[in-house]
This record gives C-alpha cells, sequence and structure tokens, in this order.
C-alpha cells in the first residue's frame, strides 16, 4: 500500500504539473525550501515510482484524434497509444491519431469517436492534506492559490485568501 503523499510532497507536484521545466532552485523558491530539501523530495518521489515521467505536450498532440473502444489492447502498436484508459469490463477506451485508424489490422473496435481536439485540464491532481496558509486548517476542497515573488500559498476560502493577500501585501512593501 503507498503512503500518503507529504503536503511538500504535493505542493512539488502540482507545481511540476503547472511547469516540469522548472529548475530545483525554482522549485525550492516557491516551495520556501532548501534546494537540498528540493532536491531529495523530488528524488524520493521519482525513486519510489509515484513521479512516472515528464511530459511535453505538442499542439499538434491535441486535435484529430480517434477515441477508440476495443476489447485487446495489446493488438494496437504500442507507438499509436496516446493514452489508454482500462474500464470495469476490461475493454479499453484508446486515443490515438485517426491516421492511425488504418493501421490496427486485426483489431477488433467495438465503437469509434472522431474527436476535434483534446484539451487537458488544469486540476491539480488528487490533493489531500493540504492546509491554508493563513489559518492552518485542512483545505477539503480545490484549495485557492495565492502566488507572490515566486511563491505558491494556498487559502482554504475567499476570507482566508483576502487576508493572506494583505498580510503578503504588507510583507513585500517592507521589503
Amino acid at each position: 500500500m503507498k503512503r500518503n503523499l507529504s503536503e511538500l510532497e504535493q505542493r512539488l507536484v502540482t507545481i511540476l504539473r503547472e511547469d516540469s521545466r522548472k529548475t530545483i532552485s525554482e522549485i525550492a523558491l516557491e516551495l520556501d525550501v532548501s534546494r537540498t530539501t528540493a532536491r531529495k523530495t523530488l528524488d524520493s518521489l521519482m525513486g519510489s515510482g509515484r513521479i512516472k515521467s515528464f511530459t511535453v505536450n505538442l499542439s499538434d498532440d491535441e486535435k484529430d484524434l480517434a477515441v477508440i473502444q476495443v476489447e485487446d489492447v495489446s493488438l494496437i502498436p504500442k507507438k499509436f497509444i496516446l493514452e489508454d484508459f482500462e474500464l470495469i469490463d476490461s475493454s479499453h477506451m484508446v486515443v490515438i491519431h485517426y491516421e492511425n485508424l488504418l493501421n490496427l489490422g486485426e483489431t477488433r473496435i467495438i465503437d469509434v469517436k472522431i474527436a476535434k481536439r483534446r484539451t487537458i485540464g488544469e486540476n491539480p491532481g488528487r490533493m489531500l492534506h493540504l492546509h491554508c496558509d493563513l489559518c492552518g486548517s485542512d483545505i477539503q476542497s480545490d484549495p485557492i492559490t495565492v502566488r507572490s515573488k515566486g511563491k505558491t500559498y494556498y487559502a482554504c476560502c475567499p476570507g482566508c485568501e483576502s487576508t493572506l493577500r494583505k498580510r503578503i501585501a504588507v510583507v513585500e512593501l517592507q521589503d
């Protein structure tokens, strides 16, 4: 059984989901930790297999797609598969470029849908146990993010967000 991600790990993953090209120095600054702590946290996530890969999305990868339902995904060449979802009935929903439909050979296709484009969401992923940077309470729903000087803060509600923004503004004036 995998352990839950720590709050620091969750924040690091959120940063990487927004921009996986950030340097360790940029990540450390945003997390408000040392470079060593940021590096160890990232290395731990990668070493444990929690971070599977870093991805580049091309605009061409988001259009002219086919979503097909198949019984046996192993008959589809791996180089054609953009995404594969195993369904509870053991069939698969597979996303491929539509021009590869003719190259599927003996694959038994249950259903085909042609998509004009795919949009990758802004969802921060599963967040467990994030705490509000103002009041310290558990954030139960999507966190409200406040960015300032390369750092990301989290608020649990609009009231905490407003107060947090005011406090950050005061600190920035003092600097």
